[in-house]
């Protein structure tokens, strides 16, 4: 910007040279009268000229005011100085602390707070799972029971609580909302995961409280993150749920080996204490070659991320309950020897379960399995010896896999799925086939709609009596988790 003195200096110039220019008339030829009229006209444009410099310096100044109204990085970084010189030693003293003190607040995965020393955390979810069924039962039975039904249901609404707690601990918290309370003898809210864990060494971390057995895979992963709407029909024979115990686990050798031990009440979740003196005692390890098998045993099923390289797990687990399941055995569920009435009443019975997996993921591919293993001993009835052989041995398995059409966005997806029941049960085998398509909105599991058909034989002991059940179910869901 031109500066001030040059422009006055050129006014001058300007003045002194109209001065010049401007004729003169001869002095000796002019009366008095005549020099004092030249006088008072250039007096005049005297005053006009200092009155456009005066304006002119007005405008400058303005101009000026204008430019330094812009701040500069430097003038940013010395305002920023000014105010916490304020905050601290100033009138402010005081006010920087205290907002420093306030929780930081949220929206990451879920609306979160965390304390500025970030030793406490509370991570709130919530998630809606609507779903339609149609579901075609040919089992040529004419039983109301028996009849086709097509329904809209809310499958899953739950709210979940998660964070941190003196630096080294986490929990968790989640609650189930049914649209049914007390109608049907349910609740209306019902606690289902309760736990703390200690995680200042990954290696060694100690879990109390009530969540699902990290028994097989497929359990672990929540209802959000599968790959079909529903669980194997296998795996749902075999699983064994949410109970309340205490479990050490951990990661060793750059998170290639995962570790889990722990022993249980064994009578399912929201049991105010154990009916028996026996435990449920389950051990699971397993082995990623490639390095981490996501965050942990609950793990999403699809590739939905498109791995760059693979990630793979193989599994296994085992669990001994020494009073497992009286209520499977009656004479009504197994045949009986010697032949009793319906009314027998069964002492405990030992259970031990055992189950394989595995588990790749490579480019929008994925596929997971698992064969399970079980053995019922010391099946006895009050003042009979054994029922049957004493022992009962069931197996089964599922295969599931599916591969990004889309990437991110849609997935097709296909699962088979057998239990295998020892003769001597009033049930033979149960056969799945299902068949799904999945479209992730937003590319996460988090809004996401998918569509299954699933056939599910349910076959029975030869007999001219009975026939198998076969049903061939349409289901629609829709998730909303946030």
């Amino acid at each position: 910007m031109m500066k001030l003195s040059t422009i006055c200096w050129m006014i001058i110039a300007l003045l002194t040279l109209t001065f010049f220019l401007e004729p003169v008339k001869d002095v000796t030829a002019q009366e008095s009268n005549d020099l004092k009229w030249q006088l008072k006209k250039m007096e005049e444009m005297m005053r006009k000229q200092q009155g456009m410099i005066e304006n002119l310096k007005d405008k400058i100044e303005i101009q000026e005011d204008i430019s330094k109204s812009y701040v500069t990085p430097i003038d940013d970084e010395v305002i920023g100085k000014k105010v916490d010189e304020y905050l601290q030693k100033g009138e402010g003293k005081g006010m920087w602390a205290e907002i420093i003190k306030r929780p930081k607040l949220g929206y990451k995965k879920g609306f979160f707070f965390e304390t500025k020393d970030k030793r406490f955390s509370m991570k709130i979810n919530g998630r809606i799972q609507f779903r339609y069924s149609y579901e075609d039962r040919d089992n040529m039975h004419d039983t109301d029971e028996q009849q086709d039904d097509s329904s809209f249901r809310i499958r899953r609404s739950r709210v979940k609580f998660s964070g941190k707690a003196y630096k080294h601990f986490k929990y968790k918290i989640e609650l189930a909302l049914s649209s049914t309370g007390t109608v049907d003898g349910s609740r209306a809210i019902e606690l289902y995961d309760f736990y703390a864990s200690w995680n200042k060494n990954p290696a060694f971390s100690v879990q109390f409280g009530q969540w699902k057995v990290p028994w097989n895979r497929q359990r672990v992963v929540s209802s959000q993150n599968q790959q079909m709407i529903d669980r194997a029909s296998s795996q749902d024979e075999f699983t064994m749920d949410r109970q309340i115990g205490v479990m050490l686990h951990g990661k060793l050798f750059n998170k290639k080996f995962e570790y889990y031990t722990g022993a249980f009440n064994g009578n399912a979740r929201n049991q105010r204490s154990n009916d028996n003196n026996e435990m449920l005692y389950i051990a699971r390890v397993s082995w990623n070659p490639f390095g981490a098998y996501g965050k942990g045993i609950g793990e999403v099923e699809s590739d939905i991320n498109f791995s760059k390289k693979p990630i793979a797990h193989v599994s296994a687990a085992m669990a001994y309950d020494g009073a497992a399941d009286r209520e499977r055995f009656s004479s009504t569920t197994i045949d009986l020897d010697p032949p009793v009435g319906t009314g027998i009443t069964l002492k405990e019975v030992n259970k031990t379960s055992v189950v394989a997996e595995y588990g790749l993921k490579y480019k929008g591919f994925s596929t997971n399995a698992e064969a399970y293993w079980r053995r019922f001993d010391d099946i006895r009835a009050n003042n009979i010896d054994s029922v049957g052989s004493g022992v009962i041995i069931d197996r089964g398995f599922f295969v599931q896999g599916g591969y990004f059409i889309l990437p991110k966005k849609l997935e097709v997806a296909g699962r088979y799925s057998l239990v295998d029941f020892d003769d001597e049960r009033d049930e033979d085998a149960v056969r799945e086939v299902a068949l799904g398509v999945n479209w992730f909105i937003n590319g996460t599991h988090d809004n996401k709609l998918q569509f299954n058909w699933i056939r599910q034989d349910n076959e029975l002991p030869n007999s001219a009596s009975r026939s198998d059940d076969i049903d061939n179910t349409y289901r629609l869901q829709y998730q909303l988790a946030f």
